[in-house]
């Protein structure tokens, strides 16, 4: 085993130890109570979850950070990792498809909301292949292309994505469309567009259930007298980035607020993409010669000849953390999460839950056996 991938595993294991111990701090110690008070407590409990994990992934990842070449380097890696994953989401999609035509079963998939949970911790989903290096060459294509999207969340977004499907794509700009570009780009070189064509059989039967669910829980709540259970306190949101500033200014140390801040805004900007002062700059930048693309404005012509130029900057890196993935699948050893902290994953699991109770619900409402054999 190489010594970088077992730093990485130390990393790792520092990490959970820190995530633990935020956890445990912030749901005890008295001294976040007044603080806490003023928020709705659903939300306190998603908040201390994601507040803790973030704290000890951007704890390790800082000193990656600080280590780094520079900050494009790790922005590059950073991007590198996420499309690693970008590639088992789009087989995730393609299974959530042909699961909801009720072509396949899988023992352990009983409701769709399930694919955004593992869509969520996508690197330990059991029910996809692994990344093969046919996958890594064509996804390094994909970022050669002109059609690089960045920011996506709703990778298992069925319904959305099949409803653009059908209604035809606004237009050939990534940014425009709610389907990820790495899917069209993926369908029309393996030609799986056609999954998008098969009949949601599942999804309309689990509707009829939550429907009906829906409309029992809207009567009771309507004949309900007692209306003061509600705790209608604003929500602590770990996105709210105002709320959290103020979090970090009470509790944390200025070193830990420092690299909040600083990883933060690096992952804001591989989020946001590129404007077109930092696309003139990373063109001056290159040491080679960038043709520029006709378009209608000549900034979209600079920021897209910039894209090519991060794209391919991008799959630079994308063997090196292919050569990690497979490290760690040789060793039997689980893999990473990637830098976006999984914030999803506990929003993911609550969304789940819900829709399982919702069918069994509609289910015993119409007399049917409360399992998912239907």
């Amino acid at each position: 085993m190489s010594s970088s991938v077992q730093q990485r595993f130390d990393q790792e294991f520092r990490a959970e130890i820190i995530r633990q111990l935020a956890e445990d701090d912030l749901q005890t110690n008295p001294v976040y109570r007044d603080f806490f008070a003023q928020f709705n407590s659903g939300s306190v409990r998603l908040f201390i979850k994601a507040y803790a994990h973030r704290k000890a992934l951007y704890s390790v990842r800082n000193d990656e950070f600080q280590e780094a070449t520079s900050p494009k380097a790790f922005r590059y890696l950073m991007l590198a990792e996420e499309g690693l994953w970008a590639i088992q989401q789009k087989k995730l999609f393609n299974l959530q498809c042909t699961w909801r035509a009720e072509q396949v079963q899988y023992r352990g998939i009983e409701h769709s909301a399930q694919f955004g949970v593992f869509s969520s911790h996508i690197q330990h989903s059991p029910y996809i292949t692994p990344v093969t290096s046919t996958e890594l060459e064509l996804y390094m294509s994909f970022l050669k292309s002109e059609h690089v999207q960045t920011g996506v969340s709703s990778w298992q977004d069925y319904e959305t994505c099949r409803a653009e499907y059908h209604a035809g794509y606004t237009s050939d700009v990534a940014s425009e469309n709610f389907t990820p570009s790495w899917y069209r780009f993926y369908d029309e070189h393996m030609g799986t567009g056609s999954l998008m064509d098969l009949p949601d059989i599942r999804g309309l039967k689990e509707n009829r259930y939550r429907s009906v669910a829906r409309q029992r829980k809207l009567e009771e709540m309507k004949q309900q007298a007692n209306v003061n259970a509600i705790d209608d306190r604003p929500y602590l949101s770990i996105y709210d980035t105002v709320l959290l500033e103020r979090f970090l200014k009470r509790f944390e140390d200025k070193e830990t607020l420092r690299f909040f801040r600083e990883i933060e805004d690096l992952y804001r900007n591989a989020e946001r993409g590129i404007d077109v002062d930092e696309a003139i700059g990373l063109l001056k930048e290159s040491k080679r010669s960038v043709p520029l693309k006709s378009a209608g404005d000549w900034k979209d012509g600079i920021v897209s000849a910039a894209r090519r130029i991060e794209g391919e900057q991008i799959a630079n890196v994308m063997p090196v953390v292919f050569q990690e993935y497979l490290v760690r699948r040789e060793n039997g050893l689980g893999h990473a999460y990637s830098f976006k902290d999984n914030l999803q994953e506990e929003r993911a699991q609550t969304t789940g839950e819900m829709a399982r109770k919702q069918i069994l619900e509609g289910r015993r409402i119409l007399g049917e056996p409360l399992n998912f054999r239907f």
